[in-house]
């Protein structure tokens, strides 16, 4: 007996068929268990704590290790190839729903390896995307796989900010040391603010470049290199200026400044950086932005395209001020400042 096959029956199988063409695969996958591969660059404080909030987010929105989420963690240790290496190696065993980059490198070795697939990429602790080549323009869809947060509070804010406080007691134009690493989120980072202060007379940046070398390895020998800059610069600058990236957001770098110089860090690049002795810190929250980064992802998996989802800059911020060196150097912070500061106010 033949069976003829109703309108419903007919579309059913004409979706089958549809969802079984190669070239039918969207960004989400249909399968029980999601899979998240998490590439971090470097096991640097500010990394591990955007991983840990990225890793509370998940959980809080239900997923679990082991039931429901498929969580490999890479780690390239500051080395770009060995993150290609091990994304490749990865990818090619099973495909992933999303692959999660925390911090520039990671997110360069993502976007290499990735490049032309339909593997979704969120980034995260990436402070200049549009200068390491990640993505076109910070606010702007990419319409590619790829979007994320953007680690970075505007720089004349800052600059706003730190002219606030020292604007009145200090002479023009103020002259800022800025030592960094040729690690790409530090050289944007200067760029970005030589490029904001050009258009001011009261603020000028003084870099000094060293060679990037891979951290924990490479760190003593770029500390070194580091007191060679304070020594060349010191009677050059009036305050010093904390860079993006590994190097300056260690304590290690902080210490340095604050042992080899009697020049004030103006702003610091962590809370910690803050906690040591540098005047300032004002930057996203990680615990937002690794929180955002964990939505974005569930949302993909759940079927949105990652080329609509603008990055931008996380919505929340922190902010710290040490009262000591404030006395210390005669600057006054205003009330509102405190307040925003609220309980990130050190002695």
């Amino acid at each position: 007996v033949m069976i003829k096959p109703t309108k419903a029956v007919n579309i059913l199988l004409l979706l089958i068929a549809f969802i079984m063409l190669p070239g039918a695969k969207g960004y989400a996958q249909s399968s029980e268990s999601a899979r998240i591969v998490l590439l971090e660059t470097m096991p640097v404080p500010v990394v591990l704590e955007h991983s840990k909030w990225f890793i509370s987010e998940l959980e809080a929105l239900g997923y679990q290790v082991g039931k429901n989420l498929d969580l490999v963690l890479l780690q390239a240790n500051g080395d770009k190839s060995r993150a290609i290496h091990l994304l490749k190696e990865t990818v090619e065993k099973k495909r992933p729903d999303v692959v999660v980059t925390n911090a520039t490198l990671a997110t360069q070795a993502a976007v290499q390896v990735l490049n032309g697939t339909r593997i979704p990429v969120v980034f995260m602790t990436v402070s200049d995307p549009v200068g390491a080549g990640i993505i076109q323009k910070i606010g702007d869809p990419t319409k590619t796989n790829i979007t994320g947060r953007v680690h970075m509070i505007e720089r004349e804010t800052r600059i706003n900010l730190v002219m606030r406080l020292i604007g009145n007691s200090s002479e023009k134009p103020v002259r800022v040391g800025f030592i960094h690493s040729s690690y790409p989120s530090a050289v944007g980072d200067i760029k970005g603010l030589q490029s904001a202060a050009a258009y001011r007379n009261d603020i000028v940046f003084v870099p000094f470049q060293i060679l990037y070398k891979k951290v924990p390895e490479g760190l003593p020998e770029m500390l070194r290199e580091v007191a060679k800059g304070i020594e060349r610069f010191d009677d050059k600058i009036d305050f010093w200026w904390e860079p993006s990236g590994p190097l300056g957001e260690l304590p290690e770098y902080t210490q340095l400044l604050l042992e080899e110089s009697e020049k004030p860090i103006i702003m610091g690049t962590t809370d910690h950086a803050v906690r040591l002795g540098a005047l300032l810190h004002l930057t996203p929250s990680i615990e937002g932005s690794g929180r955002e980064v964990a939505r974005i992802a569930d949302s993909i998996i759940k079927g949105h395209d990652p080329g609509k989802i603008p990055p931008l800059p996380p919505a929340d911020f922190d902010m710290g001020v040490n009262l000591t060196t404030a006395v210390k150097h005669g600057i006054v912070i205003p009330p509102d400042l405190l307040k925003l500061a609220g309980e990130n106010c050190y002695h």
